[in-house]
């Protein structure tokens, strides 16, 4: 008698298990885009936002499409403040290392310290400028632009160089320009203009 019992349930349970019809209480709804993991525009730099951290936040296949590796040279961070990392090129011809910064540095400041360099307008990143860091020697170059989590900024340092500054700064703005491409486009968003 149990088994009689228990083969209307069993039989039961076999139909609604391969039921084409799903139950659910709510309709689907679709897929959002992903947000942009770095948009370019202002930002507050007493605000209330997270920098943006290259040492975790930019993917490795990114990286690989920048032409980086990253380096065996410590990261920075200075309490969310300023958060860098090191990144050596692909490229073994090459005789420097990049150094790649989120901060809330905004280029006022950059400016009344006297080592903004200069405006690059041909640059396919609106707002993008040349800085250096102070050091004295002309043996880096940073490139910088705002993003709404403060700066994104890509330095490139070679010591005891023989090229001027300003082919060190192309380095830095080629770069510059890869980071953020590779960004957008591994993030849904080909967005290039």
């Amino acid at each position: 008698m149990p088994v009689r019992r228990f083969l209307p349930v069993a039989f039961g349970a076999v139909l609604t298990a391969c039921s084409s019809t799903a139950v659910t209480d709510e309709p689907s709804s679709p897929t959002p885009e992903p947000a942009p993991v770095l948009e370019l525009g202002d930002f507050d730099p007493e605000g209330d936002f997270e920098v943006f951290d290259p040492c975790t936040e930019i993917p490795p296949e990114v990286l690989a499409g920048a032409g980086l590796v990253r380096s065996k040279r410590e990261p920075f961070n200075d309490a969310g403040r300023s958060i860098s990392c090191s990144y050596d090129p692909v490229d073994q011809r090459a005789e420097g290392f990049f150094v790649i910064t989120g901060d809330r540095v905004p280029r006022e400041r950059v400016m009344e310290r006297g080592l903004f360099l200069a405006e690059e307008s041909g640059s396919r990143l609106p707002g993008l400028y040349l800085h250096h860091m102070g050091s004295g020697a002309a043996d880096e170059c940073s490139a910088a632009v705002h993003t709404t989590r403060g700066r994104l900024v890509v330095d490139y340092i070679e010591l005891l160089t023989t090229r001027s500054r300003e082919s060190l700064c192309t380095l830095a703005v080629e770069k510059l320009e890869s980071v953020h491409h590779h960004l957008g486009e591994n993030n849904g968003s080909v967005h290039r203009s």
